[in-house]
């Protein structure tokens, strides 16, 4: 068996250790992005942009091949085996000196991680697209190097002063270094060194980021400042040097449990009360390879798979459940899911994580919860207390945090008795430590003599579950009746919020709001759109318990959802759209909870119809599911008529007119909006102009006439009405291009490039879409500008540019379920495979495109005529028709097969 060695420079040496000939600069570059992940196969497209890094060769793809051959000249033949549309190294993992470092330092191990190193990572070879892995590995070396010399602060501080010195000149932007260094030195008894070693730290970060040092720094300078002689006794890992999820105290056994159990099951349930810290434990031990999932803001156990949906950028499937479509989108992939909060939806959760682990085999579950799931593959791990020792740590961090002046040795023993009596749970004894820029330990003991009290318990009534009950029941006590009110009236936001929020919202934000940040019963963060308030959610379930007059605060909350959208409103229709986008996307989880809520149509339709646009422009299903909602509320012909134009567009979006026409047949009226929404899920486009004047002028809103204009465009399109779309959509242009939004102007003219197109008007139609592209859009937005690179590219000669163009832009539609667009990727696909002879796959395509709708039968005539003709000389396509969804994937696979 041949070694391979990317450590120190790219090598390869038999079995008998007699070096092995690999070639050039580019064979090694293309043996080290196989050997990076040995026994993974990548995919031809992937090697090309790892090796050539942005500019490739025209022959990237047979320069490849000959690398490879090359390669197996000196490794064997059977060493790099082709699988399908990638190559896989075949050589066991540990062959590879990067395999057997990341092994040992995924185990922990640092020690043999560091005796695997060998330097640099493929130093000496020319690889920009290698990059990337190089920075990855490096930083991973840092972390062992770290830990390693962690360990040896606790065992020999003299010995290390030098290593992390060296270590400290070379990479001076690294703060865990420099608390290590400053450790060292204060334990040996160099205060005044240690006390510099900061102020150098101090100089780079701010001379070169502009940044102060972080907390735990700032904390480990008050320390030595203070004399403080626990560090002298403890290693520096023990709560002075940062971590990437803040310092865990008290937990290392429960990380090492919860990396065995995960080897062993495909279910690992962190269970205990809240506030005992699961969360914080499985981001831990998740690390960097886990997707978070948090089901805090969802209130039934049916909106599970549509919390995780959302989470995961899953799109419900035509003929699936939203379940069924997480499991698809999963099944052949290596994934760690963090579902936390799973306690008060737990049947929902128990649910889809058996789906997701039965149907999913590489997928595996760390969840928290206040109870087990019950799941028969489930690894059940109890989240216990902190000791009195890791509690008394905490709580002195916390304490020191708070104020400077804290002394922790003066009140150890009040300390101590404080994390008994609060049962070392975190949160509780975070609550109790903030108290003490106010309270000396000494008084919180005597306060929790006599406030501690269970009152209530959580759905197992155990009795550790009342815990943190009583621990926030004794925080909630410690407020006035006014900071108590406001306490409960703002557990009614779901998701951040700000001081104006609060203020139309709860009794006296303004003058308490501050009150409880500094009691930490809320926190405070500054976000893109500023300041930010946000209670916990163990401490909002206990507010929300004791809330009075809960349906008006409520009710004042979707009025407050209700301005919130009228303000986006404005931005979304105008210049600012990318700004009115982003704030959506924070109100989202608050206007979901309005929407929820509420059950007067009027106020439903007021949160629903400012954003209604969205659903098209940017996919957001769920409006179109709020649609229904309004629908059943109300029994008004003219506001059914409105909503059920957006129930049309959710169903034609994922291409299921069934859908609708269930939808239709139980709330449709005779009114123009409702027959514009018949005619636009059917895409019957004569109907749809013999309507549409009466559904515009039915909506009384310039915004939305001009937008059901833009958005009719398209279908009309497909009965050869040039002139009218033309007229209406050039004067459309036109105002987009003075007043926004961006969007509608990169529409209409992507509208205006097709009608060129369809005339025979190539550089006209060529203008338009150079035009379109260059408008800056929202995240998320709905275009086909790839499908109009893709094209372009392809008459260049960039074929496989155009190819990957082309599939990546079918891959967005997938995954937005936006599937009506196929026929759109459908033009460029058809023409692509007749000029390079897969005759077979353009006859199949084109006979998809000629019946799927109008648009779709005039471009067959008209964009891809030429074709077309060369098709019919050379091929009969007789396979079975398909739909948009099929239609798609087949692109894809053909795609990825030429890619």
């Amino acid at each position: 068996m041949v070694r391979i060695g990317l450590l120190g420079g790219v090598r390869v040496t038999s079995d008998d250790g007699e070096p092995v000939d690999i070639g050039s600069a580019k064979s090694q570059a293309v043996l080290a992005a196989l050997a990076l992940s040995p026994g993974t196969s990548v995919t031809v497209s992937r090697l090309v942009e790892l090796v050539w890094a942005d500019e490739p060769p025209q022959t990237a793809h047979k320069a490849l091949q000959w690398h490879i051959a090359q390669l197996r000249k000196g490794l064997g033949s059977e060493a790099i085996v082709r699988v399908g549309a990638a190559y896989r190294l075949d050589v066991a993992a540990d062959a590879v000196d990067v395999a057997r470092f990341q092994r040992h330092f995924r185990d922990g191990d640092f020690s043999a991680a560091l005796a695997e190193w060998g330097g640099t990572p493929l130093a000496g070879l020319d690889a920009p697209g290698l990059a990337a892995a190089v920075a990855g590995l490096t930083e991973q070396w840092l972390n062992a190097v770290e830990a390693d010399l962690e360990r040896r602060v606790g065992n020999d501080p003299r010995g290390v002063i030098g290593s992390l010195a060296e270590l400290a000149e070379r990479y001076p932007l690294r703060e865990n270094v420099w608390a290590l260094l400053m450790t060292a030195l204060y334990r040996v008894d160099r205060q005044a060194d240690a006390l510099a070693a900061f102020r150098q730290a101090r100089h780079h970060l701010v001379t070169e980021l502009g940044v102060e040092p972080g907390p735990a720094l700032r904390e480990l300078e008050s320390r030595i400042l203070d004399q403080d002689t626990r560090l002298r006794e403890r290693a520096a890992h023990e709560g002075y040097v940062p971590r990437r999820v803040g310092p865990l105290f008290g937990r290392d056994e429960d990380l090492q449990a919860i990396a065995d159990a995960l080897a062993r099951s495909a279910v690992v349930t962190l269970v205990g009360p809240g506030g005992i810290g699961k969360t914080q434990l499985a981001l831990a031990a998740a690390a960097d390879h886990g997707q978070l999932i948090e089901l805090a803001e969802i209130t039934s156990p049916a909106d599970v798979p549509r919390a995780v949906a959302d989470a995961l950028g899953v799109a419900q499937r035509q003929g699936r459940t939203l379940t069924q479509s997480i499991v698809a989108a999963f099944r052949s992939r290596s994934a760690l899911l963090v579902v936390d909060n799973c306690e008060h939806v737990i049947d929902g959760a128990a649910e889809l994580i058996r789906a997701v682990v039965s149907g999913c085999p590489q997928v595996h579950v760390l969840a928290t919860s206040r109870e087990r799931l019950s799941l028969a593959a489930e690894q059940v791990l109890a989240v216990g207390p902190l000791d009195l020792h890791a509690g008394a740590e905490l709580f002195n961090a916390r304490a020191t945090a708070a104020d400077r002046t804290y002394d922790a040795a003066a009140h150890r023993d009040h300390v101590t008795e404080i994390c008994r009596q609060l049962d070392g749970i975190p949160l509780a004894i975070e609550l109790a430590a903030a108290r003490t820029i106010s309270h000396q330990p000494a008084d919180l003991v005597a306060r929790l003599n006599d406030r501690l009290r269970a009152t209530g318990s959580r759905r197992t009534g155990a009795a550790r579950h009342r815990t943190l009950r009583a621990a926030i029941q004794w925080s909630y006590d410690l407020l006035t009746p006014a900071e108590q009110t406001l306490f409960q009236q703002l557990s009614v936001f779901s998701a951040p919020f700000d001081l104006s929020a609060a203020e139309a919202v709860a009794d006296g934000a303004d003058g308490l709001i501050s009150a409880l940040v500094e009691r930490s019963v809320i926190t405070v963060d500054n976000g893109p759109f500023g300041r930010r308030f946000r209670l916990l959610e163990p401490m909002r379930q206990f507010a929300a318990e004791h809330l009075r007059d809960r349906d008006v605060i409520a009710e004042r909350h979707a009025r407050w959802c209700v301005s919130e959208v009228t303000h986006i409103h404005r931005l979304l229709t105008g210049p600012d759209e990318i700004e009115g986008v982003a704030r959506l996307a924070e109100l989202w989880p608050n206007l979901r909870a309005a929407v929820t809520w509420t059950r007067d149509v009027g106020l439903a339709d007021a949160l629903v119809r400012p954003i209604v646009t969205e659903l098209p422009l940017r996919g957001r299903q769920e409006i179109g599911v709020w649609a229904e909602h309004i629908l059943a509320m109300t029994s008004d012909a003219d506001v059914r008529a409105f909503w059920l134009v957006w129930v049309a567009e959710r169903y034609t979006q994922n291409a299921n007119p069934a859908g609708y026409r269930e939808v239709a047949e139980h709330y449709g009226t005779d009114r123009p909006l409702s027959r514009y929404a018949d005619a636009y899920a059917c895409g019957d486009g004569e109907a749809l102009w013999q309507c549409l004047p009466d559904a515009v002028a039915g909506l009384h809103s310039d915004d939305l006439a001009a937008f059901l204009e833009m958005t009719s465009a398209g279908i009309l399109l497909g009965t050869g009405r040039f002139e009218q779309v033309d007229k209406s959509v050039t004067v459309l242009a036109d105002r987009y291009r003075v007043h926004g939004p961006p969007t509608l102007l990169h529409w209409a003219l992507q509208t205006l490039g097709y009608r060129a197109s369809f005339q025979g008007r190539a550089e006209d139609a060529d203008r338009y879409f150079d035009e379109a592209s260059r408008v800056s859009l929202p995240a998320g937005t709905l275009s086909a500008n790839k499908s109009t690179e893709a094209r372009s590219a392809f008459r260049r000669g960039e074929r496989q540019r155009a190819f990957q163009l082309l599939r990546s832009h079918i891959d967005e539609l997938i995954d937005t379920d936006n599937v009506v667009a196929a026929s759109i990727v459908c033009i460029e696909f058809v023409t692509m495979m007749a000029k390079i002879d897969r005759i077979t796959e353009a006859a199949h395509m084109l006979r998809y495109l000629k019946a799927v709708n109008e648009f779709g039968a005039l471009a067959a005539r008209t964009l891809v005529a030429e074709a077309a003709t060369r098709i019919a000389e050379h091929s009969a396509d007789t396979t079975p028709a398909v739909d948009d969804r099929a239609a798609l994937a087949y692109m894809r696979d053909v795609l990825v097969e030429l890619e």
